[in-house]
């Protein structure tokens, strides 16, 4: 297996001006527990009341969820893990770490997988496939029904990789009439530190818990909690900043006549997990303090706020030429994660955004597939936050900076 990797060690990136992931602040809880399902939004404490389950589990991140995902599927030496082209390397150290080889299957423009080429890929497979891991990226709900047909036919375990999602479950009500995210797949995880305001969050539930156990854990003990409680401080004292009041048009001139490194694009075979997976952290549980924040967040306001911001992003681009977002139709039931805009000059515009201090994220580290999409979006689609922490100021200089870049020669 080959990786492509981005380089920008020679790049001098700033530290973004403003928070990729949500801080905790003064907004962002609610005393009162929320048990029942609001129509605004999923309920408050989902995690906190599935954890409770003997077939559920927090762990410390989600890349520790989808390790014992993969394990309980028989992802390993003898399996093999088929998994999404587009993807970020955590998605892949967990197979990496179990021995595993990984084929990839090839995804449509909008990020569906493409169940024509899965079902010929599956036809003419040599390694025996253990387990299928399907996303729906940026929180968007994809339909996995026909994915989860051919996973049964060829006795293959669905991973539903909810960790851009906010899971939550259906009641009984609901159920007769539509599938939640998450409730598809046999095995689901998720990832709630990305939309919650806790310092780390992974989750893993069962759906079909026949001969499945799951192995042992551990508390992170006393020094990883106060370590936690630092850092969550840290990140609340770092938002109150505030941003600087140069002019957005005055930094980009005076940035685009600095003769800056454009960094490297670097290929290279690998079959061994990245530095980000940390084998002493498997089967470790989130923090307590973690774990509180989920089930006193108030849902409602995060569900709503984080829709609001989406939609802000899709109008303040509509007009641009050189750009389009990629999803720009928010279902009603959706709870975005980031809001991903695809932009025909990355080597120019997405290192001014850097430069800017745009808290702008891409996944320009992946493996190397046949995937053209995934090929495309390696450089070309870049993950803009969206989070219910978001200040108004803090939206408008985002707007204004990526508006301003994106219109630049």
């Amino acid at each position: 297996m080959e990786f492509q990797f981005f380089d920008s060690s020679d790049c001098d990136f700033p530290k973004p001006k403003v928070p990729v992931l949500p801080p905790l602040t003064r907004h962002s809880l609610s005393l009162r527990l929320v048990k029942k399902p609001s129509a605004k939004g999923p309920p408050d404490g989902t995690f906190a009341a599935l954890s409770k389950s003997t077939h559920a589990r927090h762990y410390a991140r989600g890349r520790y969820a989808l390790f014992e995902a993969y394990r309980l599927a028989g992802v390993g030496k003898s399996g093999a893990l088929l998994a999404p082209s587009y993807h970020c390397g955590t998605m892949l150290d967990p197979a990496l770490r179990l021995g595993a080889a990984v084929a990839f299957y090839p995804l449509n423009a909008d990020l569906s997988p493409d169940i024509q080429a899965i079902t010929a890929q599956l036809k003419s497979q040599q390694a025996p496939i253990k387990a299928l891991l399907a996303t729906h990226y940026f929180g968007f709900p994809q339909e996995f029904a026909k994915l989860a047909a051919i996973c049964a036919q060829h006795g293959i375990t669905l991973i539903e990789d909810c960790s851009h999602a906010l899971f939550a479950p259906l009641d009984a009500a609901e159920r007769s009439t539509k599938v939640a995210i998450g409730e598809t797949g046999q095995i689901g995880i998720a990832s709630p530190y990305k939309f919650y305001p806790s310092e780390d969050g992974g989750f893993l539930w069962i759906n079909d818990a026949l001969a499945l156990s799951l192995g042992s854990q551990r508390a992170a003990g006393l020094g990883a909690e106060i370590k936690g409680a630092m850092a969550a401080l840290t990140r609340y004292r770092a938002n109150r900043l505030g941003l600087s009041r140069c002019d957005v048009g005055d930094e980009i001139k005076a940035l685009t006549l600095q003769n800056k490194a454009l960094g490297r694009n670097i290929r290279r075979p690998g079959d061994s997990h990245s530095i980000f997976y940390q084998p002493a952290e498997e089967g470790q549980r989130s923090l307590a303090l973690s774990r509180w924040i989920f089930r006193h967040t108030h849902v409602a306001r995060l569900a709503s706020s984080r829709r609001q911001n989406y939609r802000r992003w899709v109008d303040a681009v509509a007009d641009l030429p050189v750009c389009q977002a990629l999803l720009p139709t928010l279902p009603p039931d959706c709870v975005p994660y980031m809001f991903p805009l695809l932009i025909d000059c990355p080597t120019q515009h997405f290192h001014l955004l850097k430069r800017l201090g745009l808290p702008v994220w891409r996944w320009d580290t992946m493996a190397v597939s046949e995937c053209a999409v995934a090929a495309k979006y390696r450089l070309n689609l870049l993950h803009l936050p969206c989070h219910q922490e978001l200040s108004p100021a803090q939206m408008n200089w985002m707007v204004q900076a990526v508006r301003q870049v994106l219109s630049s020669s």
